[in-house]
């Protein structure tokens, strides 16, 4: 069972690694760097992979609080809270993405609970008989309920490698101050020597859930309840009550409290998937320099533009401000010229009432851009908006996350 539990754990860690790796060795990717704010609103989606990068994204945290054995017939005698005793945790990991990462932990503590005597006292003892009681036990017996039971008191220590995943992120791709981390791992036990008993060890699983609170830049503040799974053996021993059927696995569990330091902040590098449009009339070109030359250039002649927008943006990334720019210098060379805008959204992301919002935002940034950056007259600007009703182009419905952009002719020029 124990073996199982090890496999499936280490599945599960090797999994959201080998993901991200294939992703990222895409062909179809290029590497952009952007500022952290903005990939943390982003987030994971259709469009993007995100890594770690440097020291970014590492923490370290340690927390304190409480732990409580379930194993043999502890329940019988008193309840999880009474058996509660002191635990500490100490933990170092990575965020891959806003969504996954990795944590690497170590705890140490004591753990106490209560159990029938039955034949067998100390199952690690190298002496053929192990149904003799060791002196040190004597202590602490006591009676209840016309039963003889004995009270065990160790001290442990553990380590674990988890996989950690924000399930906040897994519904919104905006950063949220509060989220709610899930992990699991497999990892190892060892309970010291105490009351005549040997030392034991165990392989185990761990898995938990934190309520995590950012309180800056490099801050955050959690709880998190922490669960075990250890072999029976783990305790020093084996059984619980005679009348009962025999658990092969125990464990503890407690809740903590606890800081979190992250070194570099939360930044993370965005591989972009290139979206390879041929628009209208128009094929986008990187800026070149200008070389001086006596014989002026030829007009660049110009029909539409598109600038397109990342999934649920509406802000202008730089590169599509040249697209505008260019346009913009059509529009001063010819005074006669109008330029409508018409906004798009892709079906397949949010639903219809959302996305002609959206798409009026992406609009609305653009004509602010062409007013206020460019000096465009608005009274020469057309606006329109149409939302997820329209597809530009059929191709990739992500190519419809744009606003185009169209050169209305004068109609006093038309014959």
């Amino acid at each position: 069972m124990m073996r199982k539990a090890i496999f499936i754990g280490l599945f599960f860690v090797a999994l959201p690694m080998g993901l991200m790796a294939q992703e990222a060795l895409k062909a179809d990717t290029i590497r952009t760097e952007l500022q952290s704010e903005f990939l943390e609103t982003v987030g994971d989606s259709t469009d993007l992979v995100v890594a770690g990068d440097g020291t970014s994204n590492w923490f370290i945290s340690l927390s304190g609080g409480v732990n409580s054995l379930a194993a043999e017939a502890n329940r019988d005698y008193d309840n999880f809270v009474d058996r509660a005793r002191l635990s500490f945790r100490l933990a170092v990991g990575k965020w891959f993405t806003p969504v996954w990462g990795f944590r690497a932990q170590m705890g140490v503590g004591k753990l106490s609970g209560h159990s029938q005597l039955l034949n067998y006292y100390n199952i690690y003892d190298h002496l053929a008989d192990h149904t003799t009681m060791p002196v040190e036990m004597l202590p602490y017996l006591s009676e209840k309920d016309g039963r003889t039971w004995f009270h065990r008191k160790f001290t442990y220590m553990d380590w674990s490698v988890n996989v950690m995943t924000d399930a906040v992120r897994w519904f919104t791709k905006e950063k949220k101050a509060v989220r709610l981390i899930l992990s699991a791992g497999p990892g190892f036990a060892h309970a010291f020597a105490s009351q005549g008993l040997s030392a034991s060890n165990s392989f185990t699983f761990n898995g938990g859930i934190q309520l995590n609170v950012n309180l800056n830049e490099r801050w955050d503040v959690f709880t998190e309840f922490q669960g075990t799974i250890t072999d029976e053996s783990f305790d020093s021993q084996i059984g619980g009550q005679p009348s009962r059927r025999n658990r092969p696995l125990e464990g503890y569990g407690g809740l903590t409290l606890g800081l979190s330091y992250k070194f570099g902040g939360r930044k993370f590098t965005r591989y972009a998937k290139v979206q390879p449009v041929t628009y209208e009339s128009v094929r986008y070109m990187q800026p070149v320099t200008v070389v001086e030359t006596p014989k002026e250039a030829p007009e660049e002649v110009v029909t539409s533009f598109a600038v397109r927008f990342f999934i649920d943006q509406y802000n202008i990334e730089e590169d599509q401000k040249l697209n505008i720019d260019r346009m913009a210098r059509y529009l001063k060379k010819h005074p006669e010229a109008r330029l409508e805008l018409v906004g798009y959204a892709d079906r397949e992301t949010a639903y219809p009432s959302y996305n002609l919002k959206l798409s009026q935002r992406r609009v609305n940034t653009v004509r602010d851009y062409l007013v206020n950056e460019c000096g465009i007259d608005p009274s020469r600007l057309i606006i329109d908006a149409r939302g997820d009703t329209q597809r530009v182009y059929n191709e990739d419905y992500r190519w419809n996350r744009v606003v185009v952009m169209r050169l209305v002719e004068n109609e006093n020029n038309k014959e």
